[in-house]
């Protein structure tokens, strides 16, 4: 194994000469100036790779993991270039990697013992909130920069976004293709000067992140996770292969198949029009059933078959009440019915929603089961 730093730059000509000179001690260092407009120091010993143009700090990170990997190193440990971290956290990422080589290793700050602004915590409790919606993992700090990366990870995964929003979209990707984030305590300061140096833009890159978290989060609801994994590596598939992707994650067993079927004609048949797709695309998340056929029998309720399931609910919520038949038919079924019977109706809808759901896992069973025999 092979280590170095790799050290963004853009702008930082009083801090990047001590954070290189303290991060050689330990490993080499590739700084990537980032297109600055203000001189840089000398930096004698380290790796200096220049970018034209100012091109923000995912283009800097992609271009320093690219000239780690060309020297032949294994992993680099990103630092910022105004001095936030101390290499003296160092030791502990390199006994990380040496542990779990394949792992994504991420520094997780003390914000209160640091003396953090109050803006940055939010956002990163915001950052932190969103990367558990989309991968299911814990984790205290998702916005810190001090971190370890396999460099053939850096090659494997191909993520779309620039400036601040790489290093997230990298992490959630990196979790998506099951790889282990590991957490390891490491200072920083929040010094006035400090601070000041930042080239975070509040609106433009906090704008940037939220839309790329809607992105994430959309995809880890909707998206199979084998076609997750494949767009992260940057593959292609064709429309059938997409499509037959959709309708087979999560149905690897018969019961499982059946109960996406079921769920969907109940949810089909419950009187929350509007919200039926929102409530069972949810559902069938948290149960981890296959989301396409979920839907797609939830559409049960189409306007031709509307009022036969308007006339079944009150029929049947008629009689658990009373014990009688509701003598109409389909066609007589009104607005000012259906208020009248407004309770019956919505308990009669669950219940035909139940007793409709019920037989579709029953023969979605029984189908799949002979099916799968042959």
């Amino acid at each position: 194994m092979k280590f170095c730093i790799v050290i963004p730059c853009f702008n930082h000509p009083t801090t990047v000469a001590a954070v290189a000179q303290s991060a050689k001690i330990f490993c080499p260092v590739v700084v990537v100036d980032d297109g600055s407009t203000m001189s840089l120091p000398e930096l004698p010993g380290c790796e200096i790779i220049r970018l034209g143009k100012n091109s923000g700090k995912g283009a800097a990170l992609r271009a320093g993991f690219q000239r780690a990997a060309e020297l032949d190193f294994t992993h680099a440990i990103t630092m910022d270039a105004d001095g936030q971290h101390f290499a003296e956290d160092l030791p502990k990422f390199l006994a990380a990697a040496q542990t779990q080589p394949e792992a994504l290793i991420v520094g997780v700050r003390n914000f209160f013992a640091a003396g953090c602004p109050t803006h940055r915590r939010r956002s990163n409790a915001v950052s932190t909130f969103w990367f558990r919606v989309e991968t299911g993992v814990r984790l205290p700090d998702t916005q810190c920069g001090f971190r370890c990366y396999p460099l053939a990870l850096t090659q494997r995964l191909k993520p779309r976004s620039g400036r601040y929003a790489f290093e997230l979209e990298f992490m959630v990707r990196a979790s998506w293709t099951g790889v282990p984030i590991v957490a390891v305590p490491v200072r920083c300061t929040y010094a006035p000067d400090q601070i000041r140096q930042s080239h975070f833009r509040p609106v433009r890159d906090l704008a940037h992140i939220t839309l790329m978290n809607i992105g994430l989060v959309l995809q880890s609801w909707f998206v199979p996770l084998t076609l997750r994994i494949a767009w992260s590596h940057g593959e292609k598939w064709s429309l059938r292969k997409t499509v037959r992707e959709f309708f087979a994650e999560h149905t690897e067993k018969s019961s499982r198949l059946a109960a996406a079927v079921g769920l969907g004609l109940f949810f089909g048949i419950l009187p929350i029009y509007g919200f039926q797709i929102m409530v069972g695309a949810a559902v069938a998340h948290q149960l981890r059933l296959n989301k396409a056929t979920l839907l797609l029998a939830s559409h049960i309720s189409i306007p031709p078959v509307v009022p036969f399931i308007l006339y079944g609910s009150m029929v049947l919520g008629h009689w658990i009440f009373t014990g009688q038949s509701l003598d109409i038919s389909p066609h007589q079924i009104t607005k000012g019915l259906t208020l009248e019977h407004f309770v019956e109706w919505i308990v009669g809808s669950v219940a035909l929603g139940v007793a409709v759901g019920l037989i579709g896992i029953i023969l979605t069973y029984s189908v799949a089961r002979m099916v799968r025999r042959k």
